[in-house]
Order: C-alpha cells, then structure tokens, then sequence
C-alpha cells in the first residue's frame, strides 16, 4: 500500500495512510450466491472469484470478454454476493525437457493461463546435473529451482515428469534462461511447446468446451444461481439444419480449424468427448458422416477425426447433439441433487432487426397440435413444425423431437447429451430438468460501469432477469414487477409475450408503470409440477432446510433416538417455512431398509404444499338499480 511520501524512512513504527473511495465500497453480503461464467483477457483463471468491489474485480479481469459485464448486469439486475468465474485461458507449457527423443521428459507448465504465459518466464536446464531453473520475466526473480540442497518453488510454474536415462540438450546457462516460448525454436531436440491463450473470443464449439470443463469443475462448490454469459437456448445447430448444407460448412471442414467467432459458419456441431490424462478433448462432426472435421490431432493415438485418443475406431454413435440449454440444465439438476439446489438462465438470438416483419418472423407461430383420443397432444407431420421461437422444440416441440410430443421438453437421459435415453422418477415420468432454468427472449439496453460511452448497450437481458429473481424473497416471483434501469430495445406487443409465456419464455412487458416482467415460468414442459418458477424456489428453500437439518447426522452413530433426533430437527425447520408462509403445509417420513441400515443409507421422503403464486385476477362486475 502506498501512503505517500513520509520523512521517517528508516526507523521502526507504524505507517499509517488513507485512500480515497472507501465510501464506494461494495459490503460483501451473505445471501444468495449468484455465479457468472465467462471469458476474459486477464485474472484470475479456473477458480471462483468472489466479488467484493465491482472495480477491483473490473482491474482484474478487464473490459474484454464476457466476465466483467457478467458482473456489472448481476450487479444492476439485484444479486449482492456475486461469484466470477473466468473459463477458457490455457497454461503454456513446454514439453520433453530432458528427453531428446521427444517421448518423456519434464512439463513445464505456467499457473499463469493467457497468451503472454510462454514470455512470462525464462528456463535453464542442465542435462548433467538434471538442474531446472525458472526465472519471473518480470521480476527476474527464481521461482522455481530444483536444486536439492536449497530447492524454491512459488507455484507459479508446475514442473512434472523426470529426465529420461538418455537425458536431453542443455538449455541457455545458469545466469539467464530462455523464454519458455522460444526453447524450441532455438533447436533444443525433442521440445515441444504448446501456447497459452486468453480464450477471450471463443467461437460456439469452443464455448460449449469452456463450459463442459468448467461445469466439471464447479460440481462440487456451492452457489445458488448460475448465470453463463453468451448462450442461447437457439443457438444454431447442424442437427437442426434445414440450412445448413455442404457449402455452407465447407470453410471449417477444409479448414481444420475453429469457426470465427459471429461469422456465419460459427455454429454447434455433434461431439464426442474422451477423457486422456486427466484432461477433456472434444471431436467434432460437422457434416453427420461419423467423422470428426475439428479433433486434438497428435494427442494419444489420435492421428485423424476417425480414431479416438485411446486409438479404437469413432463410430457415429459416438456423436452427440448438444445446446446450451441443455447443457445448463444437466449442470444445475446435477448440482441440486449432489450439493446445492441451483438455478439458471439461458437466453434467446435476437431477432434480424426491429422491423415489425423480422419481430414477427422471430417470435413464430406454434406448431398445430393433433389431440389423440386419450388426450396426448403431438405434432402428427412436419408441416405442422412452428417457426421462430414458438417454434423451437425444446419449448414447443417438433415432429421427430422426442415422439413428436407438444411442447417437447428438456429431459434428463442417461449421458451428458440430449439425445440419450431418457430417465424417469419413481412415479414414471421423465424427469424434466428444465425445471432447473428459465429461458428469457427480451433483449435491453442497459447502463452501467460497464459502459464508457453513455449511449448504453444492447444484450440479452438473461443476466440481470436471474439476478434479479436472486433478490427476491422466494415468496415473490418476478411476475409483473418493474424493472428499473433498463430500456426496451425489442417492443413485444400483449400478444406476442402471451404466445410466448405459453411457451415457457420470460419476457418484458411494457405497462404504464414500467417495464414488467411479464411472467416466470421455467423451461419445463407445462404439464410439470416444476413450472412455476415460485415452485421451484420454495422447493429450493424447502431442500435447504432438510440438507441443513440433516447434515449433523451424517457420519454419527445411527440407532433410533438419533432417527427421532433428525425428524425433529426437520420437522422445526420446516415449521418455520410454514410460520413464514412459504408452504402451506408439510409431510416427512424417514425409511430405511435392513440392507440400507448396513450400508449406512437414509431415504427421506418429503411432500409440501408450496404457497401458490397468485397469476391472474379476475373481476366480475354487476350493476344494479337503485
């Protein structure tokens, strides 16, 4: 901390400075955790970043990418205790040290992830002694050495491996390294290097990479709202692709290479994804032939996009459709069953302009429905398909998707993807996680800190709808709420946000009081108990209350004092939910068989009356004479 100049330079005493913009601070506040996954050019990489004062997170992790505006819309839209996580950097790394075969060899790997990693630090390496040394760059201090007698290591370069029997060249001498970057280019046999990046301007595929490790890596921390930056429930997708022929994929498929970002080729393809080494690899097929286009050339076995890393033969079958929605919804019904129950958002494409016409197109029509005779509703051909939004099947449904039923659904299957098996529950159903999410279609004008022009800026307004539900009691749904600080950009008629909350989407409405959420539905199909989005967080609470009651148990003694001990516990902890109105009444019941008792199992069967949202009012009005 700098305090400004001071005349005792020397003696020993206590130093004592004031800095401006205290009074700005943000507290941090402990409520509900609201995460936002993003990209950016800098910060902290691959950890959850929590949140204390917006400019302080803002000089970490820039203006670039997504994550910082992630923060500031969370920040606008109500959520206080805000979580960063930035996905998609990648270490350099410098590879076969010590193997002049280029087969074994130490890693040298930065903590560092960005695409400045590889000049950040310098080596020195003597085969003789098996001596690695890493220097800071810009420090010019050691950060790694593995000298025996007096060994150093900052943990800012992760060294593994070990020198090979017939060992390797030496690397620049004992008093200056070579940058990581430029060891091999120098003529050291057997290196090999491979660049860090930024990961800041990702294309669809490598988005949805960057999401499924960070999904991966989140399992097991504990936030309550999930906001990914930059996905859309629509996205486009070569399984749906009345557009998308030969031509129009030829660029990336002869290519070899990634999609620019926003370019017309930048869509989702069908993946495979290996596990190798601890680390994920994705294969992409763009053209449904089996084959992948994109694949992680030279890892493994992996010599073409018909072999996998492990070297068995890819098959079509090993390609999977995947959607951001999807992918969202599978991380949070995950997370709600293993940890802490979590919810999430998606949003929606824009539409082509604000033309009435392109409004119209965007927003669609509903498919026609046929009724079977015992009331199933499906969609019999695929001239009955909608268009726009009103036709997207995960919300309306399609012919072909999932049976044809009406209003298709986001469903658990057996793997990670859409098109898996389905599961049910023990009743029979399938199980409909997009109970988990809620889909929203508006596009705002917003200003904020993030915004250096004045004039504001457009986004989808996904972020700062959940954000602002993590503000909310769960007694209150956002449900015709005004929400300040925003413009309207596209003007939704009555209509148009009737057809649309039919459907599953949140939109805003303009009302003379404001700008209104329109309604809360999540993605679930309409005929789920799991609709309303009230539900699902009462039923949030509700769980939380249990996992709180109940974690005490966990590793004791189980005998039945402690089984009364428990349902007691539960019991008043779900009291005070009825005491504070959020249900109307509950119901438990602890069983346990012979064989779960030795296993050290507990079934906890719960039934609660939720405090129903109140939607609609209608008034009756009668005159009569004097």
């Amino acid at each position: 901390m700098s305090t400004g100049n001071v005349e005792v330079q020397n003696l020993p005493g206590i130093i004592a400075g004031m800095v401006e913009s205290g009074l700005g601070v943000e507290p941090y506040v402990r409520g509900p955790k609201t995460l936002v996954l993003g990209v950016a050019a800098q910060g902290q990489s691959a950890w959850p970043y929590t949140v204390t004062t917006s400019s302080i997170a803002a000089s970490e992790f820039g203006s670039e990418g997504t994550l910082t505006r992630g923060m500031y819309e969370a920040r606008q839209g109500g959520a206080e205790n805000v979580v960063l996580y930035r996905m998609g950097s990648t270490s350099a790394k410098l590879m076969h040290v010590g193997d002049a075969t280029g087969a074994a060899g130490y890693t040298i790997e930065t903590a560092t992830r960005d695409d400045t990693a590889g000049a950040s630090y310098t080596i020195y390496y003597d085969d003789t002694s098996d001596r690695i040394v890493v220097w800071s760059a810009e420090t010019g201090l050691v950060v790694y050495d593995n000298d025996a007698t007096d060994p150093v290591d900052l943990l800012e370069v992760y060294v593994s491996g070990h020198r090979a029997a017939a060992g390797g060249p030496d690397i620049a001498g004992p008093s200056a390294g070579f940058a990581l970057e430029d060891v091999v280019g120098l003529g050291h046999a057997g290196t090999s290097y491979t660049a860090g990046t930024d990961g800041s301007n990702p294309s669809r595929m490598e988005l949805f990479q960057y999401l499924y490790k960070a999904y991966d890596e989140l399992a097991a921390q504990d936030f309550d709202y999930v906001i990914p930056m930059d996905v859309y429930l629509d996205d486009q997708n070569i399984v749906d692709g009345d557009a998308f022929g030969a031509t129009y994929l030829a660029s990336i498929i002869s290519g070899g290479t990634y999609p620019t970002p926003g370019s017309s080729d930048d869509i989702l393809g069908k993946v495979f994804v290996e596990e190798y080494h601890g680390q994920y690899y994705f294969f992409w097929d763009l053209d449904g032939d089996g084959v992948a286009e994109l694949y992680p050339n030279g890892v493994g076995s992996c010599v073409s996009g018909a072999v996998k890393i492990s070297g068995d033969v890819i098959s079509a079958a090993d390609f999977h459709e995947v959607n951001f929605g999807y992918q969202l919804a599978r991380f949070c019904h995950k997370m709600s069953v293993d940890n802490n129950f979590v919810l999430g958002v998606v949003g929606c494409q824009p539409p082509a302009s604000n033309s009435l016409e392109d409004i119209s197109a965007w927003v669609g029509k509903k498919p026609t429905y046929t009724t079977s005779s015992v009331g199933v509703q499906t969609v019999a051909h695929y001239v009955d398909n909608g268009t726009g939004l009103l036709g997207n099947k995960f919300m309306a449904g399609k012919y072909g998707f999932r049976g044809s039923l009406a209003y298709g659904g986001i469903i658990l299957t057996d793997t990670e993807f859409v098109d898996g098996v389905e599961l049910t529950d023990t009743n029979g159903f399938a199980i409909d996680i997009g109970r988990y999410i809620s889909t929203v279609c508006s596009f705002v004008r917003l200003f904020n800190s993030f915004d250096l022009s004045g004039r504001g800026y457009v986004v989808t307004a996904a972020p700062t709808y959940l954000a602002y539900v993590s503000s909310l009691d769960e007694q209150q749904a956002p449900t015709n709420k005004v929400m300040r600080g925003v413009q309207k950009v596209v003007n939704l008629s009555q209509r148009y946000c009737d057809s649309l909350a039919g459907c599953g989407y949140v939109s805003l409405f303009e009302k003379p009081k404001g700008l209104t959420w329109s309604d809360a539905p999540t993605s679930a199909r309409p005929t789920s108990d799991f609709r309303r989005l009230v539900t699902m967080r009462i039923v949030k609470r509700a769980v939380k209350a249990v996992r709180d009651a109940g974690d005490p148990f966990i590793g004791n003694s189980w005998n039945p004092a402690k089984k009364q001990a428990m349902e007691n516990a539960i019991g008043q902890k779900l009291d005070k939910l009825v005491q504070g109105g959020y249900i109307v009444r509950h119901q438990i019941a602890l069983r346990q068989t012979a064989v779960q008792k030795v296993l050290g199992k507990l079934d906890v069967d719960l039934m609660i009356v939720p405090s129903w949202e109140l939607r609609r009012i209608t008034l009756t009005v009668t005159l009569q004479p004097q």
